[in-house]
């Protein structure tokens, strides 16, 4: 987190330089200046430009040497040719913060890498902070402060928001329905998200957080924590680009194939109680109810419509997202119950035209929405009306009645959306007072509701904190196995990093030939599994390299020839250790547990269905570690198969809590242990009454 009082000067400094400025002036200028004298910034102003003279009734110094004070915050609006030898200036100057509006660095081509690398050298020199480079900068409508070099529409609205494009940053009107406060951090250089997202959950002028991200150079632990902290305060909404499965395509493990990089993004955000949002038009819906409503007190949905029909879609929608249609109190049907004719008859939804015909669609409208308002059993509403006639001709048009009642009941939202080609209309009269929301679709009404539930019942008061692992006793014996060791662990060792940790293997021993596999057999008691032990073999049942439930010391001695045969066949350079002989289990629940160390987050953990059909069923919830037990039990039941460990049909449970030792066994080992890259348990095995892994894959990085 930058110091307070840098993120002040950043956001809304006294003073700032425009180092490098453009001398011209007018359209297509592209003069930070006439933007900022535009906007009506009531600070000092510097501009610097080698040529001196005046700009729009400025001076314009020839050097940053020349300024009579130390800016607050140098913008640096030069080409990238210039950028170092200016920067040098800003630091010499004694600048604690500059932005860096130039392209071509980290994002260009090998001499600007080199470039953004010397500029990283001469900020830690100087203690210089940077935002940027290619950026934007800085918008702060409640100072009037903009560093952009383009005049944008930019309409006030409480949204705090933090990107990485300058796409985003001028285009928020449309995106994020308008701008508080934005962050525009580039190359993300120096001055991250991470930075600022502390300061912007603590502004008073704002209600929502916006994170546009593309990637996450700086921790992504540091990232979970700051925002943590910010859901907190107010929600914070997430729109993540660059969700490819690439990044997993080089990995090895069951566990790293099933964690590409947006499944570990997706899996952070849900730790941290950032809501991302699927697309734009969710974040756009998002930031409009955060911005209208206060909070929604439970998700009992009323539906008023202008059809069945239209009912029925609300419904659906509010269904498939975890909404419940409410039940209207008896009090409630009574009083509208005279609204109707005879053959029609109230529900909710709320079929409303039958009644218009006898009572007007206004006045029916108006007498069905406070009664709904007024009930006790909803929660919010959603209104369905017509929006397909001319505003001058239009008899059915009730905005100011859906308004002016929603206007008297600000603890129940009221969202609204219309059929037909004047939704415009529609949507401007609505909103005019910021008591209602319009929404382009059903499914879009439902949506953004669904988010003001999360948000205020199962992400704000809830306890973020991060868990806190103990040193494990078995920690001394893991370090000693795993010193001085690289690539694929053996599966003895593999197995013995596992035992040390407290997870339970099947009884196994190491073997270096047929007469000791015989003798470990007879010692553990038939039947048993062999398998081999081989360095340059990961897959061990693809070349032969596992038999199963061997009856005797005449099926050993068959199986031992038989498994060397087919592997000296299929890989006749492999290294062959000898075997592992372990005790033959009966059938269980297979389960795959698993780790992965993400470059950007650290060890993350995988629970789900296991066995040879791991990455065909991709039934896998991941978390980042560290977890406490009640994330763990979580992540267990997002799984398709806790049901079945939970005994669905008839079948036993299984003991949740030693599946949940396991995985807090297996969190502790794989932090502790950074040089684990990936670990697979796969299968472990589930049993009513106890837990076992029968394999162990290890790969150190």
């Amino acid at each position: 987190m930058l110091p307070e009082s840098i993120y002040k000067k950043l956001t809304e400094p006294e003073s700032v330089a425009l180092v490098g400025v453009t001398s011209r002036t007018g359209r297509g200028s592209n003069s930070p200046l006439e933007v900022l004298l535009k906007r009506g910034y009531q600070g000092r102003i510097y501009p610097v430009n080698r040529k001196g003279g005046e700009l729009l009734g400025r001076r314009t110094y020839t050097s940053l040497q020349e300024v009579p004070e130390i800016p607050d915050l140098a913008v640096i609006c030069a080409p990238r040719r210039a950028v170092i030898e200016l920067f040098s200036q800003c630091a010499d100057k004694g600048v604690e913060v500059v932005i860096i509006t130039a392209q071509g660095f980290f994002d260009g081509d090998e001499a600007g890498f080199k470039m953004q690398q010397e500029l990283f050298d001469l900020a830690a020199k100087s203690k210089t902070r940077i935002l940027g480079p290619n950026t934007l900068g800085i918008v702060n409508n409640y100072h009037n402060f903009c560093t952009s070099f383009i005049d944008f529409a930019n309409p006030v609205k409480p949204i705090g928001i933090t990107c990485q494009t300058g796409t985003f940053y001028l285009g928020a009107s449309q995106l994020c329905t308008g701008i508080g406060i934005i962050v525009d951090s580039g190359n993300t250089a120096d001055i991250s998200v991470t930075d600022v997202l502390g300061y912007l959950a603590r502004d008073p002028n704002l209600k929502v957080i916006n994170i546009h991200m593309e990637s996450l150079p700086h921790g992504g632990t540091r990232f979970m924590e700051a925002a943590k902290d910010a859901v907190a305060l107010m929600p914070v909404i997430i729109y993540k680009t660059g969700s490819s499965p690439a990044g997993s395509l080089a990995a090895s493990s069951h566990t790293g194939s099933l964690s590409g990089e947006d499944r570990v993004f997706e899996a952070a955000f849900k730790q941290s109680g950032v809501i991302r949002a699927a697309d734009i038009e969710e974040l756009g819906d998002l930031n409009k109810a955060f911005c209208t409503f206060n909070g929604i007190k439970g998700k009992r949905i009323g539906v008023v419509s202008i059809s069945g029909g239209a009912g029925v879609m609300a419904v659906d929608a509010c269904t498939r997202l975890g909404l419940e249609i409410a039940t209207p109190s008896q009090a409630t049907f009574d009083q509208l119950e005279e609204l109707f004719p005879s053959w029609a008859h109230c529900s909710n939804p709320m079929d409303m035209w039958p009644t218009s015909y006898i009572n007007g669609y206004q006045n029916s409208y108006r007498r069905i929405l406070e009664a709904y308002l007024e009930d006790p059993e909803i929660d919010a509403v959603i209104c369905m009306t017509g929006s397909f006639l001319p505003p001058e001709e239009d008899f059915l048009d009730v905005t100011g009645v859906i308004r002016g009642i929603a206007g008297r009941y600000p603890d129940k939202p009221v969202v609204v959306s219309s059929c037909g080609n004047y939704y415009r209309y529609y949507e401007e009269e609505l909103e005019k007072e910021n008591t209602v929301v319009y929404y382009f679709s059903l499914d879009r009404a439902a949506r953004a509701l669904a988010g003001l539930y999360r948000y205020h019942h199962q992400i704000k008061n809830k306890d973020h904190r991060t868990a806190v692992p103990a040193v494990h006793p078995g920690q001394s014996q893991a370090a000693a196995l795993l010193a001085g060791k690289t690539g694929n662990l053996s599966q003895a060792d593999a197995l013995s990093l596992v035992d040390s940790y407290g997870i339970p293997t099947a009884s196994w021993g190491q073997a270096a030939d047929l007469v000791e596999a015989k003798a470990l057999a007879a010692e553990i008691g038939y039947p048993v599994t062999m398998k081999i032990l081989s360095p340059d073999i990961v897959h061990k049942s693809d070349v032969g390299g596992v038999r199963l439930n061997i009856q005797n010391a005449h099926e050993l001695e068959e199986a031992f020839t038989a498994m060397y045969t087919a592997i000296n066949q299929k890989l006749p350079d492999a290294r062959l250790d000898g075997v592992v002989i372990q005790e033959h289990l009966p059938q269980g629940l297979e389960l795959l547990l698993g780790s992965k160390r993400d470059p950007a987050f650290g060890p993350v953990l995988a629970f789900g269905a296991g066995g040879i059909y791991t990455e065909i069923l991709d039934d896998v919830s991941l978390r980042v570690t560290p977890l406490s037990r009640e994330e763990i039990k979580e992540m267990i039941g997002e799984t398709k198969i806790s049901k079945i460990l939970a005994g669905a049909r008839g079948a036993a449970a299984v003991d949740q809590e030693l599946l949940i030792s396991c995985l807090a066994n297996l969190s502790d080992l794989v932090l502790a242990n950074p040089s684990i890259s990936e670990m697979d348990l796969n299968p472990l095995i589930a049993y009513p009454d106890r837990v076992v892994a029968l394999d162990a894959r290890v790969i150190l990085g």
